[in-house]
This record gives structure tokens, sequence and C-alpha cells, in this order.
């Protein structure tokens, strides 16, 4: 089986890398979920006057999605784009687009639930004049969604928007304004991103599909070992007894970024006048980490952790107790590269650690 498992890792190893995602302007800011901040960039884009030079790529769009009938008059005739139009019962509609022949409302909708008075929202479009034109009514979320449906609302995803606007976008792009036509497609690659976007390159899917049963029987094992991991910070936990100390807590923790790891983690809360300059509460954690290279002791202060402050004051502390450490982004006190360790004498160095700190806590 081993044999089996290095060739499928060799085989893998010969895949190219997919390309590494970069971060969108959005996403650095912190805002991509935000609905407020993509409500008003798709109003900016879907208003044909406005200085990015795209005309009606956005309305097209949408248009070409929701098959909306130009019927008469084209649909960016005498177009007005309105974000947070509100109705006669103070209800907000997202985005309300109107021209000469067309009335279009879009709830734009990220991760929030869809709990929205739709009736109020179709009596409103109903009621604006001039009557007599084409309304059309969307839901814009990120995954299908029929909510609004009995009250005439159409849903489109913003992955059906995405991909209709880059479809057209070469129809449109000449007239562009270069710096608005670099926001339009970040903002595109983050709607992108939203929904899950990471495409699987086709040499890793043939992999799959040509290794599949190799592939299966390694995942299989992996979280049989996995599950080892578990029962052995289990039982480490119960070889280390901390029922006379209130001051310490207890917890089993796993890490999304590193898959075989599996942790013990004591946090052992410090009474005041024991750290100084330190605000209340000080709380250190040990982490004991067993993975496939062997055991891991490390200290680090919870709550905060890359506060210079509280990392002097746990180094202070961890001095003053005759506690070695090695310095890295936390503090190391312990490391045994042997994964088949007995338990008991990882428990005997782990109590004693723990121990020490909650006693003179």
């Amino acid at each position: 089986m081993l044999t089996r498992f290095t060739a499928l890792l060799d085989e893998f190893r010969q895949l190219p890398l997919p390309p590494e995602p970069l971060p969108t302007l959005m996403e650095i800011a912190g805002y991509p979920h935000y609905e407020n901040v993509c409500s008003n960039i798709l109003a900016f884009f879907l208003e044909p006057g406005r200085p990015h030079g795209l005309g009606t790529l956005f309305l097209d769009a949408i248009a070409q999605i929701g098959a909306i009938q130009n019927q008469g008059e084209a649909i960016d005739s005498n177009i007005s784009v309105d974000r947070e139009a509100r109705t006669d019962a103070g209800n907000r509609i997202d985005i309300l687009v109107q021209s000469d022949s067309h009335v279009i409302l879009i709830e734009n909708k990220i991760f929030a639930g869809v709990d929205n008075p739709f009736c109020d929202y179709a009596a409103y479009a109903e009621a604006l004049e001039p009557a007599g034109r084409h309304i059309n009514k969307f839901l814009l979320t990120l995954t299908p969604n029929n909510a609004g449906a009995d009250h005439g609302f159409r849903n489109v995803t913003h992955g059906q928007l995405v991909h209709k606007i880059r479809e057209l976008l070469g129809h449109y792009i000449a007239g562009a304004d270069t710096r608005y036509l670099t926001f339009m497609l970040d903002f595109l690659h983050t709607l992108h991103n939203l929904q899950g976007g990471m495409v699987m390159i086709p040499e890793f899917v043939r992999f799959l599909a040509q290794r599949r049963d190799e592939v299966e029987t390694f995942l299989a094992e992996t979280r049989n070992f996995r599950g080892e991991l578990r029962s052995k910070v289990e039982r480490l936990r119960e070889l280390i007894d901390i029922n006379d100390y209130p001051n310490v807590g207890q917890s089993l923790w796993r890490s999304g970024d590193d898959p075989l790891v599996d942790i013990l983690v004591h946090d052992i809360t410090i009474a005041n006048g024991l750290v100084h300059n330190v605000n209340l509460p000080f709380v250190v954690a040990i982490d004991t980490m067993i993975s496939p290279e062997g055991w891991r002791v490390e200290l680090f202060p919870r709550h905060d952790e890359r506060n210079p402050d509280r990392q002097a004051a746990l180094r202070n502390l961890l001095q003053n107790l005759n506690i070695p450490f090695e310095e890295g982004g936390r503090l190391t006190v312990w490391t045994c590269p042997q994964y088949g360790r007995d338990l008991k004498l990882v428990a005997k160095t782990v109590r004693k650690i723990v121990l020490r700190l909650a006693n003179a806590a």
C-alpha cells in the first residue's frame, strides 16, 4: 500500500500548480461581502451616463438574463438609477432603474437571509408613473433562491451576471474609461470569489478521474489517521487531571489550516498582580499538538496573541517560573519528535508545565 501511495504522490507532484489567487481591492479593503457596497457599485455601472464609459453593458446583461423584451422604445431611453428607493410603507428597494419604457427593481443579496417585503416592492412598482411601462423585478443572489417568486421576482445569481457581463464586454470596451474598466473587472472578480469560484485545473481533474480508487483509499487512510490523532489527545486529556484548578480550562482543537494536527488546549487564567503592565484578563494558552512529526507544546497569550506587551509579559512569567522556551511565532516549551511516544510520559511533561503555571496563578 505504501508503494501505491508513494507513486500516487509522485504523480501528484508532477501536476502544474494552480494559479495563486490574488486578492481583489474589495477583499483588501475588507468589504467583499457588504451588500450596500456591492449595490452602490452595481448602481454606478447600471447607469449608462456615468463616467465609466461602458454604456449599457450591465443593463443589457440584466436584460438578456431576464429576457426583458424591449417592446417599443429602447430600454436605454432616459434612464435613471436610484439606490434605496423608499416605498410608501417605508421599505427600501436596493436598486430601482427607470426608463421611458421600463421599470426594473433589483433586490441584491450577498450572505444575508432573504426576508423582504416583496409584496410592497411590487405594489410600489405598479404605482409608479407613467403607467403602462414594462415592470421587471429581480432577486440577485449568490445561489439560486425562489423568494419573491409569488410577487413576480425572478432570481438571477451573481455568477450568471458575471458570466453575461464578461460575455458582452467586448462590444462595449472601446469606449470604456480604463480606470473604471479596471475597477469593474476587479468587482466582477470579487463576485466570482464570493461564490467560491476557484476552478480546478483540467490536469488535476483528469488525475482524480484516472486515479480515483487510489485517491479514495488514500483519503480514507488519512481520515483514519486523523481519528487516531484525536484519540491520542482525548486520552492525554484523561491523563491530565485539572479538577482541583478552577483557573484552568481544557478543550480539544483542530486547525483548519493543518488537517494532520490535533491539539489539547489548556487555558490558564493568571491572577491580578502576577503580570505587570497588562490589562486583565491575562490568559495563558498551552497548545499540546500531535502530528506525524511528533509532539510539540507551545504557549501564547490568549485574546491578543500579537500584542507585544502581552508577549513580553508571558516571556517574563516563564522566566520567573524557570520554564525554558524557544522563540518563534509562539513560545515553544517542549518538543518530542516521536509520534509513538508513550502517552503517560507525554502527560507527565505537559502536566508539569500546566500545573506550574496553574499554581503560580
